[in-house]
């Protein structure tokens, strides 16, 4: 039996759910299709700046999800091997700036905010994507349980394996970083609070490599995510099982308050980092990509998330404002491809920086202003989804497009009167 709809989402993770979530804020129907048999965030945590949280309230789920959101202070910055104190990033000021917190979750509990507010007759679970057939009057998704649907428009969340974007692209699949990371989810109440002073969130940056560890869950729990560079391919895979002792010994010679968290690890998985190339094959005529599906970035602005955020606004906005839904996948693309282009710019100089192996240097880098988040990044917090949605994006110059590649962009589309 066949299917029909007007609009079809693939993917229910965080992506995908705030889309169906701006969709139903902004009176669109659509059908969700998630292959798992169940709504659920494997990742332990997520992070999420002031713009981002923005743009979750504009969905309409804004007391869910601050009843999920722990409040970040800020975050201090020390040499992993010494201790030695780097910068502290206030985000209490930061908040007060935007008006809007800076939120760390639980990704589960994310999801399962966004998940409520949506009508289980329209999520479809157990429905992995396996072949997108392009038409002129639509697109037909072909699933693994043998389901068929004939969708007039399809929104692909479907991830850094997206089968829709293989679909327009061909073999356009992400490139191996060279990075891997480790991730482990601690009960608070087994880490000496001296670990993590004075604001609950560290960040130890070293030769080659960095660890975070910030609280979630209102203190309950202590996320703990590490990035490395490597030689060693490592799948990409949010749910491999790791070693602890490899993970301690990934990181040489820790200094005390590190090497007693790392000691307190029994549980911990491992991955590969995966990213796109910086280009404009985010979609075409009824296909719209979205999230890691358009842009899967390297995971050091804190934006991955927080783009894909970004993304369900905006795209919700454009398909409420214009008749024609080519028309707003095209307006989407016209003024959210150069932002994100940007987003992944900084993310790879964040990289450069956290993992330096000259401390005299990395000092100076913090002293010149070009710290962890290398520099004045107002172009990114001070977005502001509901009034900046139509607005052709402002990107610090070093991170912006070439200009003739911004310009063609710009003038694909008119903007609507």
């Amino acid at each position: 039996m066949v299917m029909k709809c007007r609009i079809a989402i693939v993917g229910g993770g965080l992506a995908g759910t705030a889309t169906a979530n701006a969709l139903k804020t902004f009176g669109i129907d659509a059908e969700l299709f998630e292959a798992a048999p169940a709504l659920g965030e494997i990742g332990a945590a997520v992070s999420c700046s002031p713009q981002a949280v923005k743009a979750l309230w504009g969905l309409g789920a804004r007391e869910r999800v601050d009843a999920v959101g722990h409040r970040s202070p800020g975050e201090y910055t020390r040499n992993m091997q010494t201790g030695e104190f780097l910068e502290f990033r206030d985000r209490f000021k930061l908040a007060e700036k935007w008006g809007a917190p800076y939120y760390s979750f639980h990704r589960a509990d994310l999801l399962d905010a966004l998940a409520s507010t949506l009508d289980p007759e329209h999520i479809h679970l157990g429905h992995r994507l396996v072949g997108a057939t392009p038409r002129a009057d639509g697109v037909e998704l072909a699933f693994e349980n043998g389901a068929r649907v004939e969708a007039e428009y399809v929104i692909g969340a479907d991830g850094v394996k997206s089968v829709l974007r293989q679909a327009l692209y061909g073999n356009d699949n992400p490139s191996y970083t060279g990075q891997m990371a480790w991730r482990s989810l601690l009960d608070a109440s087994v880490v000496p609070e001296w670990i993590l002073e004075p604001s609950g969130q560290t960040e130890w940056v070293g030769p080659g490599a960095h660890v975070r560890a910030y609280y979630i869950r209102q203190k309950k729990l202590v996320n703990i995510v590490t990035q490395q560079d490597t030689g060693e391919w490592v799948e990409e895979s949010w749910n491999r099982r790791g070693d602890p002792d490899e993970m301690r010994t990934s990181f040489a010679n820790p200094e005390p308050r590190l090497k007693a968290l790392l000691d307190l690890v029994t549980d911990c998985m491992k991955w590969g980092l995966f990213a796109r190339p910086i280009n404009g094959n985010w979609g075409h005529e009824r296909i719209q990509l979205i999230g890691d599906a358009a842009h899967a970035m390297v995971p050091n602005a804190g934006q991955g998330a927080c783009q894909a955020f970004e993304d369900a606004y905006v795209l919700g906005r454009w398909l409420s404002s214009c008749e024609d839904p080519l028309e707003a996948f095209a307006n989407f693309r016209r003024v959210r491809i150069p932002r994100v282009h940007g987003v992944q710019r900084l993310a790879l100089a964040n990289l450069n920086f956290k993992h330096m192996r000259d401390l005299g240097a990395q000092k100076e880098a913090i002293a010149s202003g070009k710290g962890s988040m290398h520099g004045k990044n107002d172009w990114l917090y001070g977005f502001d989804p509901a009034n900046d949605w139509n607005s052709t994006p402002v990107v610090a110059e070093q991170y912006a497009d070439p200009p003739e590649q911004a310009a063609a962009l710009q003038n694909s589309v008119p903007s609507p009167a």
